[in-house]
């Protein structure tokens, strides 16, 4: 993880932050292996969709107790961008998950600093640091080559790539939004968060049953609901929590850096436990986009 990577200037900030830090590469981590009851459930006739949704609303219910008075309430509207945004994000990158291989899909999710960055640029006027500058080549250095440069642009593959690619850039927006209009407490912007994810995945359903897609078949749902619920608590509600009260504290670029832990799990888990091959462009990949997060937090002064 990249904690151990952090400079020393860090030990000077406020302890919430180091907290944060901490929250956001565990999330990371534990997301890494999110790919594995999606794929174990696909396989089962539970199309990634369905999945989703359910997992969405197993984290709408969660926050529930801790929002029954109507001053819990309070800041709804102005949540409900950033818990649109971040929600319709994550529930695009689990369905590309099942629709491209795991490796493709998590490196084209990661390259939200690259977003949050010139983004920040371009609305707020924030200067590029050299590290910034580094971090930046070398994100797009690992998605040209994991997504191949011989064969000209290197543009993504299949429909699963591009969703890939823009749900990453909706997480982005979304961080920056939540970073810019933190809430007093995490249950809401975990309701939110959560809302807007059973949006997305209904559409996403409503699209993929259109298109007879294998993402939208519910297959035997009602008999893997216990586990799929089992999977939610384990493997979505505790990261949502985690990664949406460290949002708040960190700027969005730092939040995207910290979760590039996932790309380490989900590359190792994805190459020993799916039987995807890991050739020698999407290592060097990988090792390009992971240099982005330690350039990043190695040059931050």
């Amino acid at each position: 993880m990249f904690l151990c990577a952090m400079s020393a200037d860090h030990a000077a900030q406020p302890r919430s932050h180091l907290y944060a830090a901490i929250a956001v590469a565990l999330c990371g981590s534990i997301w890494g292996l999110f790919w594995l009851p999606l794929h174990w459930l696909e396989g089962r006739g539970v199309g990634g969709g369905w999945t989703s949704f359910v997992f969405n609303v197993v984290s709408l219910l969660a926050p529930l107790p801790f929002l029954l008075n109507r001053a819990a309430w309070r800041g709804f509207a102005r949540q409900a961008p950033a818990g649109l945004l971040l929600g319709t994000a994550f529930s695009m990158y689990s369905v590309s998950l099942v629709m491209t291989d795991v490796l493709h899909a998590i490196l084209l999710f990661y390259l939200t600093p690259v977003w949050s960055t010139l983004a920040a640029r371009v609305l707020f006027g924030t200067r590029l640091t050299g590290a910034r500058i580094i971090s930046i080549s070398c994100g797009a250095a690992g998605m040209a080559l994991i997504l191949g440069v011989t064969e000209g642009v290197p543009l993504p593959r299949n429909a699963g790539d591009w969703v890939a690619l823009a749900s990453g850039m909706l997480w982005a927006a979304g961080t920056m939004h939540s970073y810019a209009r933190p809430a007093a407490g995490i249950a809401l912007p975990v309701f939110t968060f959560s809302l807007g994810g059973v949006v997305a995945s209904g559409v996403i359903l409503a699209l993929g049953a259109a298109a007879g897609m294998p993402m939208a078949s519910a297959g035997p749902l009602w008999a893997a609901l216990p586990l799929i619920i089992a999977a939610a608590l384990v493997f979505f509600v505790p990261p949502n929590f985690l990664v949406l009260w460290a949002a708040q504290r960190l700027d969005p670029g730092r939040v995207g850096i910290l979760l590039t832990t996932e790309v380490l799990v989900g590359a190792l888990s994805a190459g020993f436990l799916s039987g995807q091959p890991i050739g020698l462009p999407e290592i060097a990949g990988t090792a390009f986009i992971v240099s982005a997060g330690l350039v990043e937090v190695l040059g931050r002064r």
